[in-house]
C-alpha cells in the first residue's frame, strides 16, 4: 500500500509536484506565441527558465508545509496552504523580475500557468488526502494502558495524516464498552475475531499490552500476519508516526541493544566532520562583515564582551566552551545561578531579542563547528550542571552524547524553545530518533527545516 507518511512517499509527492509543474509550464510555452511575450531566449534558455519556475513553484510548497505529512488538515487548511504557497511563488518571480531583464518582460504573463499549477496541485492533494481511504491506514489496537492514552491522545490533538485509530481491544474486562479520547474499546482479548469484523478493514494491529504473558492472542495474530495485517510493537508505531521515541518506564536497555540505529561508523563522523568544516569556513568569511556589526551594536547597548563563552557537554561526555553573541545583560547569572533561558527572559537586551529571534547569536558556533567540537546537525549541547541533573531524573538522557552535538537539530525543528525539565525530555524523545535515524538525507532535511524557521524568525 502506498503511505504517503513514510519517505518513500513523501518523494513520490514530491516527484509527481515536480513533473506537474514542470509540464505545464512547458505546456504554456509551447502554445503561448512567441512575439506576444517578446520572448527572445534560444531552447536552452527556454528550459532553463522552465527549470526555475519550477523550483519556486517547490520552494513555496516546502516553505508552507505542505511537504510535512505527520499531521492531518481539513481541506479548508489545505486550501490556505496552497493560496500561500501560490502568493509566495508569485512574489519570487516578481523579485527575480528586478535582476532578469527577459523575466521583467513575461512575469504577469506567468499568472495563468502558475494559477493552473496550483489548482491542480490542490486537487492532487485533496483527492490523495481525501478521496482516497486507501491511503489512510486503519489502525486497531491491543491493549488499553498509558501508551495507548499517549497515542490516542496525540492522534486527537494533532490528527495523524496517514492513520486512523479505529478501536481497542483491553485484557481488563470492565473497561469494553468505555473510550479512550473517543475511540471505542471493543471488547476483551478473547474477542479480538468479532472485534475484527466491527471495524473491517483493520490495516495494522498495534500492540501496547505490556504484560503479554497468556494474554496476547498470539496464534490469532500469526493468521492475521499472514493474512496481509502489519503487526507492531506499540514504542515503534508511536516512533513511525510521531518521529520520536517515547521515554517511560516500560523501556528497557535491551530495547536500545536489540533496535537498529545507534551507531555512527567513523566514517560517516569523519565526513561529517570535513563537511562541517568547509561550510562553517564558507559561512564565517561571507557572514564576516554582519557579524562585526553585530558584535558593534551589541557593545553599543551594553557593557561587556561582544562573545560569550559557556561550558557546555560535547561528543562522549566532553566539556567544551560554547561561543555565542552575549545577548543578556553582562553577568546575568550573578544573583540567580544557572538558570534555563525564559521565553520573555527579563535578562535579554533589545539586540539580544533581536538576534535570538533570528537566530544570529549562534553564528559564532560555526568556530566550534571548524575546530570539531560541534557538527552542523546534532542534540543541542547542553551545561554541565544541567546535564547532571537530567541523567538522574531523565532516563537514557546521556544517550545523546554518543554523537556530536550540533548548531541545529531534530529537536530545534520540531519542539518550541523548552525552558524546564518536561520540555527536556520531551527533546530528548527527539534527540534520541535522531540519534537513531542518523543520515545524511536527514542532516540535509533539518538544514532545510532550519532555514525556514530562520527565514520567517520563528526563533526563540
Amino acid at each position: 500500500m502506498f503511505s504517503i507518511h513514510t519517505t518513500r512517499g513523501a518523494i513520490t509527492i514530491f516527484l509527481a509536484d515536480t513533473v506537474i509543474s514542470f509540464l505545464l509550464f512547458e505546456f504554456f510555452f509551447w502554445v503561448l506565441p512567441r512575439s506576444s511575450i517578446l520572448w527572445i531566449y534560444g531552447p536552452f534558455q527556454e528550459h532553463l527558465a522552465v527549470f526555475v519556475f519550477t523550483l519556486i513553484v517547490l520552494l513555496s510548497l516546502f516553505i508552507t508545509s505542505l511537504y510535512s505529512f505527520t499531521e492531518q488538515i481539513s481541506p479548508v487548511e489545505l486550501f490556505k496552504q496552497i493560496i500561500i504557497a501560490f502568493l509566495i511563488s508569485c512574489g519570487y518571480i516578481v523579485t527575480l523580475s528586478f535582476f532578469i531583464r527577459d523575466l521583467a518582460l513575461i512575469n504577469w504573463r506567468l499568472l495563468p500557468p502558475l494559477s493552473a499549477i496550483f489548482v491542480c496541485l490542490f486537487f492532487f492533494r485533496y483527492i490523495l488526502y481525501y478521496d482516497m481511504p486507501k491511503n489512510r491506514n486503519r489502525v486497531l489496537i491491543i491493549g488499553a494502558n498509558d501508551l495507548t492514552h499517549e497515542i490516542v491522545k496525540e492522534s486527537q490533538e494533532k490528527p495523524f495524516r496517514d492513520y486512523e485509530i479505529v478501536g481497542i481491544i483491553s485484557a481488563v474486562e470492565n473497561q469494553v464498552g468505555t473510550d479512550f479520547h473517543g475511540v471505542p474499546v471493543l471488547g476483551p482479548m478473547e474477542e479480538i475475531n468479532e472485534a475484527l469484523k466491527r471495524v473491517h478493514p483493520v490495516d495494522i494491529i498495534v500492540v501496547t499490552l505490556r504484560d503479554r504473558r497468556g494474554k496476547l492472542p498470539v496464534h490469532n495474530l500469526l493468521k492475521l500476519k499472514t493474512a496481509n495485517i502489519r503487526i507492531q510493537e506499540g514504542s515503534t508505531f508511536y516512533e513511525e508516526v510521531k518521529k520520536k521515541i517515547i521515554i517511560d518506564e516500560y523501556l528497557k536497555p535491551s530495547w536500545f541493544l536489540f533496535e537498529e540505529g545507534f551507531c555512527q561508523t567513523p566514517i560517516h563522523r569523519t565526513i561529517k566532520h570535513i563537511q562541517g568544516m568547509i561550510v562553517s569556513f564558507c559561512l564565517l568569511t561571507i557572514l564576516s562583515p554582519l557579524l562585526l556589526l553585530i558584535a558593534l551594536l551589541i557593545k553599543m547597548e551594553s557593557p561587556g564582551p561582544a562573545l560569550y563563552r559557556q561550558e557546555r557537554v560535547g561528543f562522549n561526555g566532553r566539556v567544551f566552551r560554547l561561543l555565542k553573541f552575549r545577548s543578556m545583560v553582562t553577568d546575568a547569572e550573578t544573583l540567580s545561578g544557572p538558570t534555563f533561558a525564559q521565553k520573555d527572559d527579563p535578562r535579554i537586551t533589545r539586540i539580544g531579542r533581536v538576534i535570538r529571534k533570528l537566530r544570529l547569536d549562534e553564528v559564532p558556533q560555526f568556530i566550534n563547528i571548524f575546530k570539531g567540537d560541534m557538527d552542523m546537525v546534532g542534540p543541542r549541547p547542553e551545561r554541565p550542571v544541567f546535564v547532571k541533573e537530567m541523567e538522574k531524573s531523565i532516563p537514557y538522557y546521556n544517550l545523546r552524547h554518543s554523537v556530536r552535538p550540533g548548531l541545529t537539530g531534530w529537536a530545534q525543528v520540531n519542539y518550541s524553545y523548552g525552558d524546564s525539565m518536561d520540555a527536556s525530555k520531551e527533546k530528548l524523545q527527539y534527540d534520541l530518533y535522531y540519534v537513531k535515524h542518523s543520515t545524511w538525507l536527514m542532516d540535509l532535511w533539518i538544514m532545510l527545516l532550519t532555514i525556514k524557521e530562520v527565514l520567517f524568525a520563528r526563533g526563540r
